[in-house]
Protein backbone atom coordinates (compact mmCIF):
# COMPACT_ATOMS: atom_id res chain seq x y z
CA UNK A 1 0.00 0.00 0.00
CA UNK A 2 1.67 3.16 -0.79
CA UNK A 3 2.07 5.99 1.98
CA UNK A 4 -0.12 8.31 0.79
CA UNK A 5 -2.67 5.41 0.21
CA UNK A 6 -1.85 4.38 4.22
CA UNK A 7 -2.36 7.75 5.72
CA UNK A 8 -5.47 8.74 4.06
CA UNK A 9 -6.82 5.29 5.50
CA UNK A 10 -5.36 6.10 8.65
CA UNK A 11 -6.94 9.24 8.85
CA UNK A 12 -10.56 8.19 7.80
CA UNK A 13 -10.52 5.41 10.16
CA UNK A 14 -9.63 8.18 13.20
CA UNK A 15 -12.36 10.21 11.77
CA UNK A 16 -14.78 7.08 11.77
CA UNK A 17 -13.79 6.39 15.28
CA UNK A 18 -14.51 10.25 16.50
CA UNK A 19 -17.95 10.28 14.69
CA UNK A 20 -18.89 6.80 16.05
CA UNK A 21 -17.98 7.92 19.47
CA UNK A 22 -19.87 11.25 19.03
CA UNK A 23 -22.88 9.11 17.72
CA UNK A 24 -22.89 6.79 20.79
CA UNK A 25 -23.00 9.75 23.14
CA UNK A 26 -25.83 11.67 21.47
CA UNK A 27 -28.02 8.55 21.55
CA UNK A 28 -27.75 8.26 25.31
CA UNK A 29 -28.05 12.29 25.41
CA UNK A 30 -31.30 12.19 23.61
CA UNK A 31 -32.17 9.05 26.38
CA UNK A 32 -31.36 10.83 29.10
CA UNK A 33 -33.14 14.22 30.78
CA UNK A 34 -30.69 15.17 33.12
CA UNK A 35 -27.95 18.79 32.53
CA UNK A 36 -27.02 18.08 28.88
CA UNK A 37 -23.52 19.78 29.62
CA UNK A 38 -23.03 17.38 32.69
CA UNK A 39 -24.37 14.25 31.01
CA UNK A 40 -22.00 14.95 27.67
CA UNK A 41 -18.74 15.75 30.18
CA UNK A 42 -19.68 12.15 31.70
CA UNK A 43 -20.58 10.59 28.49
CA UNK A 44 -17.21 11.72 26.79
CA UNK A 45 -15.19 10.74 29.47
CA UNK A 46 -17.14 7.35 29.86
CA UNK A 47 -16.46 6.74 26.21
CA UNK A 48 -13.08 7.87 25.28
CA UNK A 49 -11.45 6.37 28.84
CA UNK A 50 -10.71 2.80 27.09
CA UNK A 51 -11.04 3.54 23.74
CA UNK A 52 -8.07 2.47 21.37
CA UNK A 53 -6.75 5.50 19.99
CA UNK A 54 -6.48 6.58 23.81
CA UNK A 55 -5.24 3.75 25.17
CA UNK A 56 -3.67 1.27 22.16
CA UNK A 57 -0.05 3.15 21.79
CA UNK A 58 0.22 2.44 18.15
CA UNK A 59 -3.27 4.43 17.33
CA UNK A 60 -2.03 7.11 19.82
CA UNK A 61 0.32 8.02 17.55
CA UNK A 62 -2.21 8.25 15.19
CA UNK A 63 -4.27 10.33 17.71
CA UNK A 64 -1.61 12.94 17.36
CA UNK A 65 -0.91 12.95 13.90
CA UNK A 66 -4.63 13.44 12.91
CA UNK A 67 -6.23 15.54 15.64
CA UNK A 68 -7.09 19.39 15.32
CA UNK A 69 -6.19 19.68 19.00
CA UNK A 70 -3.42 22.35 19.85
CA UNK A 71 -1.75 19.56 21.96
CA UNK A 72 -1.09 17.36 18.73
CA UNK A 73 0.14 20.03 16.56
CA UNK A 74 3.63 19.07 17.25
CA UNK A 75 3.28 15.42 16.30
CA UNK A 76 1.21 17.49 12.62
CA UNK A 77 4.48 18.99 11.76
CA UNK A 78 8.08 18.03 10.89
CA UNK A 79 9.21 16.04 14.25
CA UNK A 80 6.53 13.28 13.96
CA UNK A 81 8.74 11.23 12.31
CA UNK A 82 11.20 11.69 15.32
CA UNK A 83 9.22 9.95 17.60
CA UNK A 84 8.12 6.03 17.86
CA UNK A 85 5.56 4.81 20.55
CA UNK A 86 8.08 3.39 22.63
CA UNK A 87 9.75 6.59 23.02
CA UNK A 88 9.39 8.27 26.57
CA UNK A 89 6.71 10.64 26.02
CA UNK A 90 3.20 11.20 27.44
CA UNK A 91 1.51 9.96 24.30
CA UNK A 92 -1.43 8.66 26.39
CA UNK A 93 -2.46 11.49 28.44
CA UNK A 94 -1.93 13.72 24.79
CA UNK A 95 -3.74 11.16 22.59
CA UNK A 96 -6.70 11.81 25.59
CA UNK A 97 -6.75 15.32 25.50
CA UNK A 98 -6.67 15.53 21.84
CA UNK A 99 -9.28 12.55 21.69
CA UNK A 100 -11.46 14.08 24.35
CA UNK A 101 -11.56 17.09 22.55
CA UNK A 102 -12.32 16.19 18.64
CA UNK A 103 -14.91 13.64 20.12
CA UNK A 104 -16.68 16.85 22.02
CA UNK A 105 -16.24 19.56 18.59
CA UNK A 106 -17.98 16.26 16.55
CA UNK A 107 -20.80 16.19 19.14
CA UNK A 108 -21.37 19.87 18.68
CA UNK A 109 -21.35 19.81 15.34
CA UNK A 110 -23.89 17.52 15.12
CA UNK A 111 -26.04 18.45 17.74
CA UNK A 112 -25.92 22.29 15.91
CA UNK A 113 -24.26 23.98 18.57
CA UNK A 114 -21.02 26.57 18.58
Amino acid sequence: MARDQQTQEQLDNYRQAIADVAENIIAELEADDTNRDESLQQLVNEQIELHDYVINSELQIHTLLYSAHPCAAFFNGTHKDNYASTDDFPFAVFASDAFEQDVIGKVKDLLGDE
